[in-house]
């Protein structure tokens, strides 16, 4: 194989309105993004498979136009998690040095003493994210071995998640003839991809509004804190806009798109909008003031739960550098001005940093939580997929996956 083939990763985001799969190659320390492959997705429900037919289908679909534009044959990927069944929380082990310096099997065992929980048959350790380990009354060590001491503490933020989803969507993937090489939670790949190391130094929270679930990461002192799936996202607005309203989701989703915002001064609130019944027959006319109205109260309820997250997770004090907002559903006009106003904090809007390739197309906050598995599976040495010597050959893969698909 090629040198420049052992580099190439791929992540794939399973989302509630999308399957979205993103295809690097990874080069001297940097990801360039070299194809991506999307396909609406109707086989989840706030996050979690509903329906593994569907789901398995829209993933090949999106496999196979990210195999065309990379010119990739995808066999594996780093997929991403996200439903209201994650659980996460901080936690700690302590051990005794018997030989009074830390050795490698200590720091071992220290962590598996941290991972030392009660959990039900039908969950599951997703991550453990180191946050310091503590030699005797030395806090913040980032690599004990070595150091002498007596006591050996490990302090790690925990994340769970239901057996059964994590195994709906390896089984999607299978049945999608792809191997899901490692499952990752998306606030930690969507955190991946929009933050600066300053922010998570200083303190900041993450929040990224998709469209079934809003995802939170809390960092300070460069680790992580705080995670949380809140089941309430940009579905929510839709739905929220076809019953005010009195139309269907695909009319309140397009008035969402072409007149939705959240502050009262970026459209003209006296300004009429045509609204059209289910057959297609005009049905009344509104203000955009009633649109914006409708979304700008969903959006202050969603804002109002994560400041509630915020003051559970104990740090809320501690985010110097503020709020990044990412995600598909964060391109609502004025939604950055109202979680200001909410959070009571500063808030810029967030999508993929320091990217190559592709980035002026996809470099975008709807691409976050793609782009930053791929930059887990950077960093994770997942096993390069191969790619095809020609066009024809390419097509020919295709050809011999869509016939052993159905």
């Amino acid at each position: 194989m090629h040198h420049e083939l052992e580099n190439i990763v791929v992540g794939l985001d399973v989302g509630t309105a999308k399957i979205c799969v993103v295809v690097g190659k990874h080069i001297f320390g940097t990801v360039e993004i070299i194809g991506v492959g999307q396909c609406l997705s109707s086989g989840l429900q706030k996050g979690f498979v509903i329906d593994i037919e569907r789901t398995a289908s829209a993933i090949r679909k999106a496999v196979d136009e990210a195999e065309l534009m990379s010119g990739c044959a995808i066999s594996n990927s780093v997929v991403g998690i996200a439903d209201r069944f994650i659980h996460a929380q901080n936690t700690s082990g302590m051990i005794t040095l018997t030989s009074h310096e830390v050795l490698a099997g200590d720091v071992q065992r220290v962590i598996e003493s941290a991972q030392s929980i009660a959990l039900h048959d039908d969950r599951k350790i997703l991550h453990t994210i180191l946050q310091e380990f503590i030699v005797d009354t030395h806090h913040r060590i980032e690599h004990p071995v070595g150091i002498r001491g007596t006591r050996l503490e490990a302090r790690v933020h925990l994340i769970t998640a239901g057996t059964a989803s994590i195994n709906n969507i390896v089984k999607a993937c299978k049945k999608a003839a792809l191997e899901a090489t490692e499952i990752v939670l998306q606030p930690l790949a969507s955190a991946e991809a929009v933050l600066m190391p300053e922010e998570r130094e200083m303190g900041v929270v993450m929040i990224d509004i998709g469209c079934g679930t809003t995802d939170v990461a809390l960092f300070t002192s460069g680790t992580l804190r705080h995670t949380a799936v809140i089941p309430v996202a940009g579905s929510h607005l839709t739905g929220d806009l076809a019953v005010g309203l009195h139309i269907t989701l695909s009319e309140a989703e397009r008035l969402k798109c072409l007149y939705g915002c959240c502050q009262k001064e970026i459209h003209n609130e006296t300004s009429s909008v045509e609204v059209f019944a289910s057959n297609g027959i005009k049905s009344s006319i509104i203000t955009e003031k009633s649109i914006r109205m409708i979304l700008q109260a969903r959006v202050t309820e969603l804002f109002a739960i994560v400041a509630k997250e915020l003051e559970l997770s104990g740090f809320k004090n501690d985010l110097v550098a503020g709020v990044v907002i990412t995600g598909g559903s964060s391109l609502l006009p004025g939604i950055d001005r109202l979680a200001e106003q909410v959070l009571d904090m500063p808030v810029r809007l967030g999508k993929p940093l320091n990217m190559e390739g592709l980035a002026e197309n996809f470099c975008k906050p709807q691409y976050s939580t793609g782009i930053g598995l791929v930059l887990k599976a950077a960093t994770a040495g997942v096993t390069p997929v191969a790619r095809p010597t020609s066009l024809f050959e390419a097509a020919k893969l295709q050809f011999t996956r869509l016939r052993e698909y159905f």
